[in-house]
């Protein structure tokens, strides 16, 4: 079906999918790898906390400057949790597979109401990093707001303050934001050299990346990484 003959309605959810399923994939490989012993060693350098999240929003305003819509967001954080929830089929329903796919909504909501304050018209610009600032530290506060509910660390103690709250709201949250600056500064560098050199793609790879076939691709790919990486490891 070609894209301009569409259903809008079906090319969103299409676009949604996609960007959700590539989500679910790296969820189930780099951020199953993220959790093995030898990574833990490196601490905050190397945790879902610092790499996984910034990833997801870049991944989210790629989504919005696809669709133009503030709503897909949550839309692909629904599909990247459904895709996390099928680790269940394994391990069975818990707090260790529920918890995860409930905070990928939070960060979807944090990335919604970031991007619809700065409304950037390109991924690799400032107003993107702004609005990746304000979602990274929207989601830490949420984080600790949700843990906090459900027994968690007390982060409105002294104590609380200094060892969780201070940690994941400037360590973890500035380092995130340190990776993502420095990620998009390189790309936009090679994007720049490119354009200087007049490098040119001479097939509309867009006709494959956003075609029904590839989101349907993904979502599959996504569910069985996330189901086979639960089984073994």
């Amino acid at each position: 079906m070609e894209e301009k003959t569409m259903n809008p309605k079906l090319r969103l959810f299409l676009d949604v999918l996609l960007f959700g399923s590539v989500w679910g994939i790296l969820e189930a490989t780099l951020g199953t790898l993220l959790h093995l012993p030898m990574l833990d060693k490196a601490g905050m350098y190397a945790c879902s906390s610092t790499i996984m999240i910034p990833i997801a929003f870049y991944l989210m305003a790629n989504c919005y400057k696809r669709t133009g819509k503030f709503y897909a967001l949550p839309m692909m954080g629904v599909i990247a949790a459904l895709i996390k929830l099928t680790v269940a089929f394994v391990v069975g329903f818990r707090p260790s597979v529920y918890n995860p796919a409930m905070y990928i909504i939070v960060e979807s909501l944090a990335m919604m109401g970031a991007v619809a304050i700065f409304r950037p018209t390109k991924v690799l610009s400032l107003k993107t990093l702004g609005a990746v600032i304000l979602a990274n530290t929207t989601y830490q506060f949420s984080y600790l707001m949700l843990n906090m509910a459900m027994g968690g660390t007390n982060i409105f103690t002294e104590k609380g303050w200094m060892l969780v709250a201070e940690k994941y709201l400037f360590m973890f949250n500035g380092l995130a934001i340190l990776y993502m600056f420095a990620s998009g500064a390189i790309f936009y560098g090679v994007f720049k050299l490119l354009e200087k050199l007049n490098v040119e793609v001479k097939f509309d790879y867009k006709k494959i990346v956003y075609s029904p076939i590839t989101a349907s691709v993904c979502f599959g790919l996504a569910v069985a990484l996330t189901i086979t990486f639960a089984a073994v490891l």
